[in-house]
């Protein structure tokens, strides 16, 4: 488990092309246009690439792999929910989103619905972007930190990786903006597919007959009743909207036009398609190897040691030098999902919030200079954040899981709805934060949170939660105006409350995941089970959600009922705009900058292909020579392939 001298010639090397790319980008950025949206110009393959790396990050080859190491083939399946969750988001929103001509993917709220629902949305959206950050970073501490560095106490380790690599981040996301977020993705992208997929094969030829004894379905490991259909079924509707919309939005509207826009999403939902072979067959056959996690080398005795079969697999197969390319291609997964969240965060900062509720006059430069500032707060709550999660023991995949519920569904579904759905009151994005965010506090497992355990008295698995949520999020925004008609009558709406508020008591007695909550034990006629927590709290609680959730009920009828029937011109215009071609000439201009983007990326690959060679100089470098020759035949041929594409591509722009 120890790194060669070449891993860290190796890493060095990745480091410097990101520091290079970083460099190159800044030059051309003169605006928040250029700085959150590329200017428009960002090729469909690099904006494609980026998105798919930014869906993922260290914590595929940590949490997702404890999965997959825990669950079998179970796992694999997880993985397999991707590209379906990905392409029913991408047809809803993508070219609508590219036709709504924003530089951040909450600035059309204000003009579709309110000023109200825009901030609102704005906050809520920044905050709960907070998150993937810290945990992208606390799982790439605990993955690399103690494997760069074994000879050191592995919370400091964990510490440097974690501060090291955040600095690396703000650094090239503050100079390049979209663009050097975006390039950099393509170019992590090549090297962790290039490296993983060299890896699987090297596995299969080393383990003939593998296949016959990789482990079978577990749907309740350690038994733990959290995975089964329902789990991966909620997978896939949470990936719809999250797909749809926020930080993945930002690809969307970075590209030149429509056509654009679906070719990089058909590419995108190709690559989530490699993911079951890539990402699970390598825990699998982990598992194989090392059939008790005590076993796995480097993490025995450490807390989930399941989290390192990736990086153990990696340290068994790979030679000097390209597993200090795996390292780095760690690190490339960590940067690829935390550079996205804040170059978003940051356009919601400064164009949403900063421009839009403050400094309506601000100048194009002055917006991009508010979003260089907020970078610097997230990446801030990200360090602490992340060692504060490392040290503290948590489990990455339960608690990535829980702050997914708790902020982002509710969040992303009126935000991609309201490009699709025209008949809503204007209130309706504000009533459906509120309704889904309650109804995933009740749902959700908040055991994490000490003493406010009691208020997910649902106890619902990931799957059921997620159906929960969603429904409830789409009933209170697609119901907004029939809700509205009747919230002019006081007494109907009150009747309607009253009714929502006993429907839902019944309903949360009758359909819950807590033992301590049935109708036998309300009657008296059973005792709750040792352990099971209060019934009377349980029953206190239910009742009030149950009352809050009639409550808000009535308010929203009554704020719906604002303005229904009245002419709505600015929602007009809006949706007559999403129904408009882009126009490329007028509204993009000179895509020579676009071109130029092909040969740069192709020779940073073909330099990362030829440092792969250049290890077999050295004889500790020749373990597998195979392994060498296989990763930088694949990265030449890329970005050979690359160079060619954009002579190709400099010639149709001469030619138009």
């Amino acid at each position: 488990m120890g790194i060669h001298t070449l891993d860290w010639v190796s890493i060095a090397f990745y480091l410097l092309m990101m520091v290079t790319i970083a460099v190159f980008f800044s030059r051309y950025m003169k605006g928040a246009k250029d700085f959150f949206a590329g200017g428009r110009r960002i090729p469909w393959w690099v904006a494609g690439i980026s998105l798919y790396m930014g869906l993922f990050s260290a914590w595929t080859f940590t949490g997702g792999a404890s999965l997959v190491y825990r669950t079998g083939w179970y796992g694999v399946m997880y993985f397999a929910t991707w590209p379906v969750g990905f392409f029913i988001g991408f047809m809803l929103a993508g070219v609508r989103c590219r036709r709504s001509r924003v530089i951040s993917p909450i600035e059309y709220v204000e003009t579709r619905f309110n000023r109200a629902t825009h901030i609102t949305l704005s906050i809520l959206y920044a905050v709960s972007l907070l998150y993937w950050p810290i945990q992208h970073l606390a799982s790439l501490g605990k993955m690399v930190g103690p494997t760069l560095f074994p000879g050191i106490d592995p919370e400091m380790a964990i510490t440097g990786t974690i501060v090291v690599i955040a600095i690396l981040v703000l650094f090239y996301t503050r100079s390049g903006g979209l663009w050097a977020v975006s390039v950099t993705d393509a170019v992590q992208s090549f090297l962790v597919l290039g490296i993983v997929a060299v890896m699987v094969s090297v596995a299969f030829i080393e383990m003939p007959g593998v296949l016959g004894r990789l482990p079978e379905f577990d749907i309740t490991p350690d038994n733990e009743p959290l995975y089964g259909p329902w789990f991966l079924l909620g997978y896939v509707v949470q990936g719809v909207f999250s797909a749809a919309m926020g930080d993945r939005a930002q690809r969307y509207y970075s590209v030149r036009d429509e056509r654009a826009v679906i070719k990089l999403g058909l590419l995108c939902t190709a690559l989530f398609m490699t993911g079951p072979l890539l990402f699970g067959f390598v825990p699998l056959i982990g598992s194989v190897i090392w059939p008790d996690p005590s076993m796995i080398p480097g993490f025995a005795g450490t807390a989930n040691p399941q989290e390192g079969i990736f990086i153990a697999m990696a340290a068994r197969y790979l030679p000097p030098g390209i597993l200090g390319m795996f390292v780095a291609a760690m690190l490339a997964a960590t940067m690829s999902a935390t550079d996205t969240c804040w170059n978003t965060a940051s356009a919601i900062v400064s164009v949403d919030l900063y421009k839009g509720a403050f400094r309506k006059m601000a100048s194009d430069r002055e917006v991009m200079k508010a979003g260089r500032i907020a970078l610097l707060f997230f990446f801030m709550v990200a360090v602490l954040g992340a060692i504060a999660i490392t040290l503290g023991g948590i489990r990455l995949d339960v608690i990535g899981l829980t702050i997914a519920l708790l902020t982002g569904v509710a969040v992303t579904i009126p935000l991609t709805l309201g490009l699709v759905v025209r008949r809503v009151s204007r209130w309706a994005g504000v009533g459906a934060v509120v309704i889904g965010s309650l109804a995933a506090v009740i749902a959700s497992d908040l055991s994490i949170f000490g003493d406010l355990k009691v208020l997910g008295f649902l106890r619902m698995p990931f799957g059921q939660r997620i159906f929960f949520i969603v429904g409830a999020t789409l009933a209170a925004f697609l119901l907004s105006r029939p809700m509205g008609r009747l919230g002019r009558n006081r007494m109907a709406a009150l009747a309607m409350s009253a009714g929502v508020a006993i429907s839902l008591w019944f309903m949360f007695l009758f359909i819950n995941f807590n033992e301590a909550i049935s109708w036998n034990i309300l009657l008296g006629a059973e005792e709750p089970p040792v352990g099971a927590g209060s019934s009377a709290g349980y029953l206190v609680t239910m009742t009030v959600a149950a009352i809050a959730f009639g409550v808000l009920c009535y308010l929203f009828c009554r704020v719906y009922s604002r303005g229904i029937g009245a002419p709505e011109p600015k929602v007009d215009e809006f949706f007559i705009l999403l129904k408009t071609p882009i126009d490329v000439k007028k509204e993009v201009g000179d895509e020579s900058q676009t071109a130029g983007t092909y040969p740069f990326v192709g020779k940073i690959i073909i330099a990362l292909g030829t440092m792969s060679l250049a290890l077999l100089l050295f004889p500790a470098g020749r373990a597998n020579p195979t392994v060498n020759v296989a990763l930088s035949a694949v990265l030449l041929l890329i970005g050979s392939g690359i160079i060619r594409a954009g002579k190709t591509k400099l010639l149709e722009i001469r030619k138009s």
